[in-house]
């Protein structure tokens, strides 16, 4: 014999208030994350600008050959292993000229440059002095400021003292 009884079960998953609960909690979660982007806290990858510089050994020169669309020189930083002049586009004569000791950054600013606007363009040159003499196996690092990137590192065999 088959009992057959009238029994109702119940076939809801979530109550209506645990569903309210997921919806806050993801909402909030994806405010808290857009928040955490906008204002800066995750660092996005900034991207490096194209330079191209050869080092001219006979004249103690940083050629730029090529680089992208409106670089500014104040995006840039150098560093020396030996102190020297730096001279942007040569000009010594309008005062222009960067000392650096051995080893120390120097983000360049619109008085080291002696373009009204800033631009780097593609004849741009930085001449390099020795300070204290001829110099011998000097390092000239370019650094792209804002990322901190290493653009290159220039190797002279030696350097120049300014007559």
């Amino acid at each position: 014999m088959v009992l057959i009884t009238n029994s109702k079960k119940n076939e809801d998953a979530v109550s209506a208030v645990i569903g309210v609960i997921l919806m806050v909690a993801i909402t909030v979660a994806i405010a808290a994350t857009v928040y955490v982007y906008v204002s800066g806290i995750i660092d996005v990858q900034k991207t490096v600008p194209t330079v191209q510089m050869m080092a001219i050994e006979n004249t103690d020169r940083l050629s730029i050959l090529n680089t992208d669309t409106d670089l500014n020189w104040t995006s840039f930083a150098i560093r020396s292993t030996e102190p020297v002049s730096i001279y942007i586009n040569g000009e010594a004569d309008a005062g222009n000229c960067l000392n650096l000791t051995a080893n120390e950054y120097h983000k360049f600013t619109m008085s080291d440059i002696s373009s009204s606007n800033g631009i780097i363009h593609g004849s741009d040159f930085i001449d390099i002095e020795g300070t204290s003499g001829n110099l011998a196996d000097v390092k000239i690092t370019v650094i792209h400021d804002d990322t901190d990137t290493t653009i290159e590192i220039y190797a002279f065999s030696s350097i120049g003292q300014l007559s």
